[in-house]
């Protein structure tokens, strides 16, 4: 029995020794493969230099229109410093030793120099380096990208142009509105003008300066000769004041003056008059109402506001006129009266 016992472990320990045998001329029969890492082309670690009439830029993306995109970027911030670069030595040039003087001009240019979006450009080279990682060099021609930033500069005050001939027998806000639209568009075009200078040295961008006052000059202009007048029912009588001065408070005019660009404002009230745990409570439900010269409501409102008094109604309805006060101080006279200028 003990013999048997001694084959069997034997022959199983035998046939353990030939399988580990066996594995083990498979497995070094096999070479681990390492992948050498691509070796970035010429092009992206030696690009061009940008000249006197092409911008050149590289960039990494995890696809081709990513790494275009980051390029672009990157190109138009190429610009934007050359811009703030131009301005520093200005400054500096004309501050001479003062240096607080050099410093907050510098902050503000700074903060004026923004991105510009460039749509003419040609993709140079485009590889893919290896999983997610792809490589481009594009290229952008200095006047192509000038005369393309120019054509949309004047597509865009055209546009504006036909807008106002559209609106200009609106009413004062439609026309506010637009004037005030008109100045946000605005808004960057210094900075475009800026750009289309360092790409055309020779660019006159005064006829483009001029068109960006006129439109906030227009806005200006307009809002200074807005009136408001005023129309309220017996429980309204107390709130035309807080409306009063919260126009007055943002420089428009309140007088009677029936022409095209006054407006009519209408106060309607209805208070519910209750008693509860000891105060006097005046329930306001109040309507406003904004109309143009020809009777036209442009904005409207609603507001339910509650004064409270343990001294007689008519304290709890002052109370009333005292929250409608610190509501459009909260909140702004524009959105009391419904209107957006």
């Amino acid at each position: 029995m003990m013999m048997r016992y001694k084959t069997s472990s034997h022959k199983i320990l035998t046939s353990l020794f030939f399988t580990l045998l066996f594995f083990n001329g498979c497995s070094a029969g096999k070479k681990v493969v390492v992948h050498e890492p691509k070796p970035l082309p010429s092009w992206y670690t030696n690009p061009p230099n940008s000249s006197e009439r092409f911008l050149y830029e590289v960039a990494e993306g995890v696809d081709k229109q990513d790494a275009i995109t980051k390029a672009l970027n990157l190109m138009a911030s190429t610009l934007s410093v050359t811009i703030a670069s131009e301005y520093k030595s200005h400054t500096t040039a004309r501050s001479g030793s003062i240096n607080s003087y050099q410093q907050d001009v510098e902050s503000a240019i700074q903060a004026d120099v923004k991105p510009i979006r460039i749509s003419s450009y040609q993709l140079l080279e485009s590889t893919e380096q290896g999983f997610r990682r792809h490589l481009v060099l594009i290229k952008s021609d200095k006047q192509q990208l000038f005369e393309s930033l120019k054509k949309e500069l004047d597509e865009n005050i055209a546009l504006l142009e036909g807008q106002k001939n559209s609106i200009k027998n609106g009413n004062v806000i439609e026309q506010l509105r637009f004037y005030k639209q008109a100045d946000n568009d605005f808004a960057s075009v210094r900075h475009t003008l800026n750009v289309m200078h360092v790409l055309n040295n020779r660019f006159d961008s005064a006829p483009y300066i001029q068109a960006a006052e006129r439109y906030k000059g227009g806005y200006n202009d307009l809002r200074s000769k807005v009136t408001f007048g005023f129309k309220a029912n017996r429980d309204a009588l107390n709130l035309v004041e807080p409306i009063k001065a919260g126009l007055s408070a943002e420089k428009l005019l309140v007088q009677d003056k029936y022409d095209r660009y006054h407006l009519t404002v209408f106060i309607a009230a209805k208070i519910d008059r209750v008693q509860s745990m000891g105060f006097d409570l005046a329930r306001t439900a109040i309507s406003v109402t904004t109309q143009d010269h020809l009777g036209t409501t442009i904005g409207s409102n609603k507001l339910n506001i509650t004064g409270q008094s343990t001294q007689g109604y008519a304290v709890a309805e002052e109370n009333v006129a005292i929250k409608l006060k610190r509501l459009i101080d909260k909140e702004g006279i524009e959105n009391i009266l419904g209107l957006a200028f």
